[in-house]
């Protein structure tokens, strides 16, 4: 039975799954990254992961998603914040060697996407936005079953949606973008105001007790009716309520799917969301969107690498 590697390349961890043909994990295990080291070390130590994972079982591709900005078509990544000695280097062509079988590169969040579209809850749908929430805010757009890439393969970077003409800076160089506001940095920013304004009770008294702010903080405290929690919260929902409000006005989805880390929180935010795009998008386009979180958790960009993998070698050995 042939299988398929799925490897999520992060700034910190490298992923590294064995699923079957219809895309159910098999086997996984994870490394350190080590970014100083470059690509073509860590890509040797991804293909030991890959042989003991398959345990004798034939691979017959596998498929990279990576962070950062990447030309799929020629397999190179081209910039990276969290992996600087990994830029403009030909990915594709170092992970074929160490894998030794048919491989392909692409963007961690379009991986993902291809795994909700393939795999999770949007199967049998054929049109998905989909958002990852975390230190920063990436997306991909399936349009009719087919991946939107744009004329440079640079398309579904939902996260620079601007949300407001103005705004704090972004770390891309703008103003206003979604990214600034929903991704962790943005976040922590606001909570960090609101505790200074003395709008919090919990959050304030458990950062002073030596607790590390971070958005899974926020929400707990949120949870617990903490007023600069609740605030983070509210905010949050109503700027990805803008954003996905315009990605359904242009892409008539069927599903927008969130995931990330604060997708944990989605029962916290969604009814922000839900209203603002109530009030924003085209009320036809809005009820045939529904709007949810991942089911594949952690494991999408993995599992979409993978079956990304599998549909182009398919294609490449009909």
């Amino acid at each position: 039975m042939s299988v398929f590697a799925g490897i999520d390349v992060g700034g910190t961890n490298i992923k590294v799954l064995i699923v079957s043909a219809t895309g159910r994990v098999l086997a996984r295990d994870s490394i350190v990254t080590r970014p100083a080291q470059g690509p073509d070390r860590a890509l040797g130590r991804v293909a030991d992961c890959v042989e003991a994972l398959a345990g004798g079982r034939d691979i017959a591709a596998a498929g990279v998603g990576c962070a950062g900005l990447v030309d799929m078509r020629r397999g190179q990544l081209l910039a990276a914040p969290n992996l600087k000695r990994w830029e403009n280097t030909p990915l594709r062509r170092i992970a074929r060697r160490h894998l030794g079988v048919y491989t392909t590169v692409d963007n961690d969040a379009t991986s993902a996407a291809w795994g909700e579209y393939r795999r999770g809850a949007n199967r049998g749908r054929r049109h998905l936005v989909f958002l990852t929430l975390g230190t920063g805010v990436g997306g991909g757009v399936i349009c009719d079953g087919s991946v939107v890439r744009g004329a440079g393969n640079f398309g579904g970077e939902v996260g620079h949606i601007a949300v407001t003409t103005d705004g704090p800076r972004c770390h891309c160089g703008s103003r206003g973008c979604l990214e600034a506001y929903v991704g962790t940095y943005g976040l922590l920013r606001r909570a960090r105001e609101l505790m200074a304004g003395r709008r919090s009770r919990y959050l304030s008294r458990w950062v002073d007790e030596g607790q590390r702010l971070t958005p899974r903080l926020i929400m707990d405290a949120a949870r617990r009716g903490d007023g600069a929690g609740r605030r983070v919260a509210r905010e949050m929902g109503e700027h990805l309520g803008v954003a996905i409000a315009s990605l359904i006005n242009i892409f008539n989805p069927e599903a927008v799917v969130i995931g990330g880390g604060v997708s944990g929180s989605f029962d916290l935010i969604s009814p922000h969301i839900e209203r603002v795009v109530a009030r924003r998008a085209f009320t036809e386009a809005a009820k045939m969107a529904s709007i949810e979180s991942s089911t594949l958790g952690n494991d999408a960009t993995a599992i979409g690498a993978a079956m990304y993998a599998r549909d182009s070698w398919k294609n490449a050995h009909p």
